[in-house]
């Protein structure tokens, strides 16, 4: 009965196939010459026959060997040796006149010239080249007569070749002339249970499907239908989803939406005045290096189009402008300002909103990418996400900012245990780092800093309230998440990992 019903559920290529297996084993090849199916058919019904138990397959490797393009061309022709042999059969000839005459180039004449002086067939005498062992102009080598072989067939299977031969096809392949092959061949067969299954298959056509014209003409009242088994399990279907740190950062920028900031972008290939000089950072620094910046080749400067916030800018640099600071007592090069580069802080995007008359009161947020040429490993990459903000207003104090920072320790890591503690930051003062403790880990994990823009970065540009400034180690938060020990695993193409990741 058990056989019976599989047998009525069976497709067309099922049936066909199991049917042509059912008295010898048979390979796909053999399959296609034996029925009407083409091979792409022929290996999807082995593949549901095999699932249900109704077939074996067995894998055999083969392996043959062939001529290559340049194998071909000397078999139609005659190997270089041999006609560096016929050029010296009358007299002793030097190498050029022999490569000359016989169409040789350097490395055909130099290779065959080594070839013969080592089986002594041919002498140098003053640097003439001389036949002294004329037997070798009438006896085939033996990769002579193996390329002869190879040349009159498509291909040989290897387990065929003499011990000889095998030698020939050593040398030959040392040279390029000829190939080893692999090919995979799949031998079918029926099991006891399969032959059962084919037995009680009938020879009454049966709709697979049902179509409208078979409806209309009411074919379907006197034709047979093929079983389907609804308890048969499915393949498992993977929907399409957001990569999952994609999908992390847009709840990032949701949760800050939440809480009252207005998210702002700039370019990805900045100019140095807004990446370095609106941010108080010395023309001089180490860190405006090419080791720690790409600077774009092409074209290699843009053009810093505010000339007053560029000027208020430079004698901030040089003695303090108006902002009550001795500034870094150097001569600003506004050149230097106009130098391109790949943005290596989304702290240039908060330099650009500033200036460009933010709401007051205001608060403002950027998730965007940065570049910066890291040694590419585990914890580090060369392009990476920053999240960070400012919040502007009358009134704002260092207290404020710990509050704000408190609060978005709670929410992005969902944590209470944290604390903070003075840290540096180039255009910040005071400044802060805050830190959480990570139960998995046991340990104190850094998230971000924060701190008051030094008013030689405010001043410059037109603000004349106080302004918190932060930032989140985002690509951080997010490995914490999810348990990655690699960073590089953020951006992975692992289809498996992509698949398991968390929606």
């Amino acid at each position: 009965m058990e056989a019976r019903k599989i047998a009525e559920a069976l497709q067309d290529a099922e049936i066909v196939v199991l049917k042509a297996l059912k008295k010898t084993p048979l390979s796909t090849e053999e399959l296609q010459k034996k029925t009407s199916l083409d091979l792409s058919s022929i290996n999807r019904a082995s593949l549901w026959l095999q699932n249900k138990g109704l077939i074996t397959v067995k894998e055999h490797t083969h392996f043959s060997v062939r001529l290559d393009k340049l194998g071909q061309k000397y078999a139609s022709d005659k190997l270089p040796e041999r006609k560096f042999l016929m050029a010296i059969d009358v007299s002793p000839k030097n190498t050029e006149d022999i490569a000359k005459l016989m169409n040789l180039d350097k490395q055909e004449t130099l290779f065959s010239l080594g070839r013969w002086k080592k089986k002594g067939v041919v002498t140098l005498e003053d640097g003439k080249v001389k036949l002294v062992k004329k037997e070798y102009l009438n006896t085939s080598t033996s990769e002579e007569l193996f390329l002869k072989k190879l040349a009159s067939k498509e291909e040989i299977p290897y387990e065929e070749l003499s011990g000889e031969n095998q030698f020939a096809f050593d040398e030959l392949k040392k040279r390029g002339l000829v190939t080893k092959t692999e090919r995979k061949q799949r031998e079918l067969s029926t099991t006891d249970f399969g032959i059962k299954v084919a037995d009680s298959v009938t020879a009454e056509a049966r709709i697979g499907a049902l179509t409208s014209d078979i409806i209309k003409s009411g074919a379907w009242k006197s034709a047979a239908f093929r079983r389907y088994d609804i308890t048969s399990p499915v393949p498992k279907l993977w929907p399409g989803k957001k990569q999952s740190y994609l999908k992390f950062l847009d709840e990032a920028r949701d949760e800050l939406t939440a809480m009252g900031f207005e998210e702002m972008s700039g370019p990805l290939v900045e100019l140095s005045f807004w990446n370095n000089d609106a941010l108080y950072m010395p023309q001089d620094h180490p860190a405006r290096g090419i080791q720690d910046l790409y600077y774009v080749k092409s074209p290699k400067e843009g053009k810093v189009t505010e000339k007053d916030l560029l000027k208020a800018i430079k004698a901030t640099h040089e003695n303090g402008g108006k902002t009550g600071s001795k500034g870094w007592q150097y001569k600003f090069d506004e050149s230097a300002a106009t130098r391109l580069l790949l943005r290596s802080q989304t702290t240039a995007v908060s330099a650009r909103t500033l200036a460009n008359k933010p709401n007051i009161p205001g608060a403002y947020f950027s998730v965007d990418r940065n570049y910066r040429p890291e040694k590419l490993d585990a914890t580090h990459l060369v392009e990476f996400n920053q999240c960070e903000g400012i919040v502007l207003g009358d009134g704002l104090t260092f207290k404020h900012l710990l509050g704000l920072l408190a609060d978005f320790m709670k929410k992005f890591t969902g944590s209470d245990k944290f604390h903070f503690r003075p840290g540096y930051f180039p255009f910040t003062e005071p400044s802060v780092e805050g830190f959480f403790w990570h139960p998995s880990l046991k340990r104190w994990i850094e998230i971000g800093g924060a701190g008051v823009l030094r008013p030689e970065v405010t001043e410059p540009l037109g603000i004349k309230v106080p302004v918190l400034a932060w930032g989140l180690g985002i690509d951080r938060l997010f490995m914490m998440k999810e348990n990655i020990s690699d960073i590089r695993q953020l951006f992975s193409q692992d289809i498996q990992h992509l698949r398991e990741a968390k929606l």
